[in-house]
């Protein structure tokens, strides 16, 4: 078996062209698509209680859906937010969830267990889980006519592009943003219905019972059975104005239209406006199924865009806005530029140590394992995206080793004389060991990012799998198709050149001859003096180790994109016009920058997700809005991203401006989150005041959000029970009397083709959109005609704080500053200083009150430690591996040794070049230990082989070293050439992590040439072998 593919050419044939088809069907049919997708593990859960304040919500509504969420298992975090009128509570699951939907059901039915126990007045709870990813495409509607703006027939087009888009093939989910609600608008005249004894609940009892849309019942016979239904229902606004709603005195009939005025139109106030470069805007957001090819289904969408804006009505623009086909195309097209810049490198590499011949042989290895990589990665399932190519990159410079080590092999026994076939079969038969255990090996160091649960590991995952893929390919394929090619093409001793002249190194690679010698005599030193050579080759990883510690730590870092996003917060009694005032003030601002080529705002709501990991968490803030921005190129985004903070802050003084650049890796509320808990709201609310001074002295901060900072103005109507009694009005009466004065009653609706529209009663817009207008209300008395009561008969309106925002973690009451950083800055640094000026300001912190470091630090420690979990357990099976292969235990230390030492020289690397100690580095170096490892074990390998090197006989082991040496060169240069391309790339992404795995790996080789071999000289206790005399030995010539 072990000639097979030697013996039975037509085999390897078959091999090769089954692995080109296949390969090459895999790679046009896979799914791709810019990132990864994370599971969502997140959802939220959203409960109206109108009229409430925020502290009655916590206490009634948002503490009893936490308590009955609190009892599943499943549920690993739960933070609430309760405002005026709104609870919104987000559930995390657990990161060992891989399958969401059951345990999202369990959260659905334990809302539907804890509804019947929320007050009167509260709504159901709406669960959504659909915040999670980006959306695919981003369409704008804008209004382009020269008439004044129409929203109705601008939110008509925009629902109807959705419907087609909900229809497109792969569409996942589509929703509107900036659209608020359509409604039949009632506006009464408040003394003509007062003076009839009309109140809003009667006339909308009224217009209740004119609306016949219910079913009347079933004919049931003998031979057959009809439905029936009254005719009458109100279809229109004529039909409305005529609906009777009383009698006048004089016994006539009173209709609607001659006490209001009706008209269709946008609900106003608007819940949530969009704008797109200034202008008033409905944007369409489409999220594209998984497992399909994201280029190919944004193309086809764009030619749906195209049709849409033929059909639509004139004086509505279509803009796509956002494309993420666009930047996958961009990403895949640098990846893969990676990718065969570093395959050049690897070939040239191998040309020049191994010579033409075998470097043929060996990089045929490269497209052969690429393309069977592939086709597993196809059968199992995995797209392709940044991650998984990346993946390949890596493996790029890992894969050749095996091969390397095979052709070695076979081309040293073709000079001693041996047979093609036989030289195959040595190869083969002694490799195959040391080859499975330094293959596996590396599969295990880099299973951990495969195994690892939650957003990170399914963030880097796709590292780990197409690296085990491609090892696992590279030894099948070294084993079989490698070895026969190298049996067939290389020439035995008889035809093969001398190696010799100007051109030589291209039949056997560069020889190096004196080079080589020094290095003989170097060795010869060291194992004359092996402790001492021990303790210089320990001395690298030593300062690897300390350097580590004077780096700044990160969780990701920021993204290389020619996009951010801008968040304004105005205090948050501010009304939505406001808010719009400042965002088109904002605009001005942004419109004058030359870097910025596109903003779209959005008022009211968080934005649609553009990237993967941005929250989406804002419901009903009337005070808060977000802006994309898309700017020219990456390359200034940084400076950008600071000179806007900057600029806005200064024209609006008034508004909180957080200016954000995009980060890569699962999504964190924010960088920096300092959870306060405790029960008292004043202890809770001075501790962070304290806390967000302190962080306003940081240089790196840029802006810091208290979750609770004291109380917004709050009228209070102190209502004299006695009075009101007097009038026939309960305290919850009167509540409920000015709520239908201020919100309106919404009673039946108009069917308009596929809408229905509502029908809302309330007082004409100019009798209450002023805080005066408040002492105008009265109260009809339907008993008493034109007797009605002014509010301030029954009490007298007063102006107090009360807390507009409540927040709860895990079930607690909590203060959470949330701090933002500077394009550029590290959260860590600024929590560090943060630490140091809490302590030398002498703060202190109460008895039952507790910090919490959430954001970033938390993540990162979080998975951290999951990770190193995860990996000690896989390192004890490394463990074993290496133990089984040596059936020596001494051995298998010399390995675990060298294993923790080569985690000590790629943090050297990274302390040279500065890199923040992020969780990137941290994948790396537990990938690196698979990595470096292989040349201890297949020096070990041919030095246990040897009976003169196991007695301690220096010549002996140096021959071995000296005979290995040619392809543990080659394959570090390799390696180091494979991740040469992402080393030199843009950004903070890939640098760190390339720099970690290939500089342990060219700086292993101190450690593999002089302490691997002395260690073996030491552990086998023949260290006082009699030693040959310095000078030159007989060189293994490779």
């Amino acid at each position: 078996m072990t000639t097979l593919f030697y013996d039975v050419r037509r085999l390897l044939v078959l091999l090769v062209l089954l692995i080109l088809v296949g390969g090459l069907g895999a790679l046009g049919s896979m799914a791709n698509e810019e990132d990864p997708r994370i599971t969502n593990r997140v959802a939220t859960v959203l409960t109206s209680f109108p009229g409430a304040s925020a502290a009655r919500v916590e206490q009634l509504v948002t503490e009893r859906i936490e308590a009955r969420l609190k009892q599943l298992d499943e549920v690993d975090e739960l933070r609430s937010v309760s405002t005026n009128g709104l609870s919104s509570i987000t559930v995390v699951l657990k990161d060992s969830i891989t399958e969401p939907d059951t345990p999202f059901g369990l959260v659905r039915d334990a809302l539907t267990d804890v509804t019947p126990d929320l007050p009167t007045g509260a709504g159901v709870p709406i669960f959504d889980d659909t915040r999670a990813g980006a959306y695919t495409v981003l369409v704008a509607l804008t209004w382009e006519a020269e008439s004044d703006l129409n929203l109705v027939v601008l939110r008509r087009s925009a629902l109807e592009l959705q419907d087609r888009m909900r229809a497109f093939p792969g569409t996942e989910l589509v929703t509107l943003h900036g659209a608020s609600k359509e409604e039949i608008s009632v506006a009464l005249d408040r003394s003509a219905s007062a003076a009839l004894g009309l109140s809003k609940s009667r006339i909308a009892q009224a217009i209740e019972s004119a609306d016949a849309k219910v079913s009347a019942g079933q004919f049931k016979g003998e031979q057959t059975e009809l439905n029936l239904e009254v005719r009458g229902e109100i279809d229109g606004l004529s039909r409305l104005r005529e609906t009777i709603i009383g009698q006048s005195p004089q016994g006539l009939s009173i209709r609607l239209g001659d006490v209001a005025t009706l008209s269709r139109g946008i609900a106003s106030p608007a819940t949530d406006l969009a704008y797109h470069n200034g202008k008033p805007a409905i944007v369409v957001a489409t999220r594209m199924q998984a497992g399909l090819r994201v280029a190919d289904w944004t193309s086809d969408v764009r030619q749906l865009v195209d049709e849409f804006e033929l059909a639509v009505s004139d004086g509505v623009k279509v803009d796509i806005i956002f494309d993420q086909g666009g930047y996958a195309s961009d990403r895949f097209a640098t990846l893969v530029g990676n990718l065969l810049i570093g395959a050049g490198l690897v070939v040239l590499v191998l040309f020049v140590t191994l010579g033409w011949r075998s470097a043929l042989i060996v990089s045929a290895a490269i497209p052969l394992t690429g393309l069977a990589s592939l086709i597993i990665l196809n059968l199992l399932g995995r797209p392709i995206n940044q991650i998984s190519i990346t993946g390949l990159i890596v493996a790029l410079g890992l894969l050749v080793d095996a091969a390397i080590v095979m052709t070695d092999s076979v081309r040293r026994h073709l000079l001693d004389g041996t047979s093609p076939r036989e030289s195959v079969r040595r190869s083969v038969q002694r490799l195959w060991l040391p080859l499975f255990s330094s293959t596996l090996t590396t599969v295990l160091a880099f299973l951990p990012l495969v195994i690892l649960p939650g957003g990170a590991g399914e963030f880097v995952g796709g590292i780990g799998s197409s690296v085990i893929v491609a090892l696992v390919a590279s030894f099948a394929l070294a084993m079989t198709a490698i070895a026969a090619l190298a049996g067939i093409f290389l020439k035995p001793p008889s035809q093969k050149k001398s190696g010799k002249g100007r051109f030589g190194f291209l039949q056997s690679g560069i020889q190096a001859a004196a080079l080589g010698q020094r290095f003989e005599a170097l060795f010869l030193k060291s194992l004359a003096m092996p402790k001492r050579s021990i303790a210089i080759a320990c001395l690298l990883p030593l300062i690897g180790f300390y350097g580590v510690t004077t780096l700044p730590t990160s969780f990701f870092p920021e993204a290389d994109r020619n996009q951010f996003y801008v968040e304004l917060r105005l205090p948050s009694q501010s009304a939505i016009e406001e808010t719009t005032r400042a965002v088109l003030e904002a605009q001005q601002y942004l419109e004058t920058n030359e870097e910025i080529v596109q903003v779209s705002w959005f008022v009211g709501r968080s934005a649609p997700s553009f990237y993967y990991n941005i929250a989406n968490n804002q419901d009903g803030n009337a005070s808060y809005a977000q802006a994309m921005i898309t700017t020219r190129s990456v390359g200034q985004v940084k400076s950008t991203i600071n000179e806007v903070g900057q600029a806005l802050q200064v024209s609006l003084p008034d508004v909180q401006v957080i200016s954000r650049q995009l980060s890569q890796g699962p999504p964190t509320f924010s960088p920096i989150e300092l959870r306060i808990f405790g029960n008292d709201m004043n202890i809770l609310q001075d501790l962070g005041e304290k806390s967000r001074l302190i962080f306003a002295e940081i240089d790196e901060v840029t802006a810091t959000n208290p979750s609770f900072a004291g109380g917004e103005p709050k009228l209070w109507l102190d209502l004299d029970p006695d009075r009101a009694r007097q009038f026939g009005l309960g305290i919850g009466q009167a509540s409920e009397l000015i709520r239908a004065e201020l919100d309106g009653v919404v009673s039946g609706s108009i069917i308009e083709g596929t809408e229905e529209l509502d029908i809302r009663i309330w007082t004409a817009e100019e009798d209450r959109n002023q805080l005066s207008d408040l002492a105008s209300i009265e109260f009809v008395r339907e008993d008493q005609p034109g007797n009605s009561v002014p509010v301030l008969a029954l009490g007298e309106l007063e102006l107090l704080p009360a807390p507009a925002t409540l927040r709860r973690f895990q079930g607690n009451r909590v203060n959470i500053i949330s701090g933002y950083v500077a394009a550029g800055e590290i959260p860590s640094t600024a929590i560090e200083k943060f630490k140091l000026a809490w302590e030398e300001a002498g703060h202190e912190i109460p008895p039952g009150y507790d910090f919490q470091f959430g954001g970033d630090e938390e993540a990162r420690a979080d998975n951290f430690g999951v990770l190193l979990s995860i990996f000690g357990i896989i390192s004890i099976i490394m463990l074993a591996t290496v133990v089984l292969t040596f059936n020596s235990f001494r051995l298998a230390a010399i390995v675990f040794i060298v294993a923790i030492l080569s985690t000590g020289l790629g943090m050297l690397s990274l302390t040279i070049f500065q890199f923040p100690f992020g969780f990137q580095p941290i994948v790396a170096l537990i990938g690196l230990i698979g990595v470096a490892i292989n040349a201890a074990i297949i020096i070990l390998s041919g030095l246990k082989s040897n009976p003169l090197a196991k007695r301690g006989d220096h010549k002996a082991i140096t021959g071995e070293v000296m005979a290995t040496s040619r392809h543990i060169w080659s394959t570090t240069i390799t390696t180091f050439g494979g991740f040469l391309p992402l080393i030199l790339s843009e950004g903070g992404f890939w640098p760190p992590f390339a720099t970690a795995i290939a500089g342990g790996v060219l700086l292993s080789t101190v450690i593999s040439f002089f302490l691997v071999p002395q260690m073996f000289l030491l552990f086998t206790g023949f260290e006082k072998f009699p030693r040959p005399r310095f000078g030159k030995l007989a060189l293994s010539r490779t």
